[in-house]
């Protein structure tokens, strides 16, 4: 999932900060800080940060089905 692709699906589905912050493990700032436009905001906390926030949000699409 791209990154565009990940900042439509939490405006389309309305998913909590809270919630991506748990399940996923990313850090609340980094998480604004992404869902705002920058990029590099995940990468620069945990290489692997967008690797989970992307598998996260995929199952919520699937719930949301």
């Amino acid at each position: 999932m791209t990154n565009q692709e990940m900042r439509e699906v939490v405006k389309r589905l309305n998913v909590p900060l809270f919630k991506m912050n748990y399940k996923a493990g990313v850090r609340l700032p980094n998480l604004e800080a992404f869902l705002a436009g920058d990029d590099g905001a995940l990468d620069a906390y945990d290489p692997k940060a967008k690797e989970r926030l992307s598998k996260m949000l995929e199952q919520e699409v699937k719930k949301s089905r």
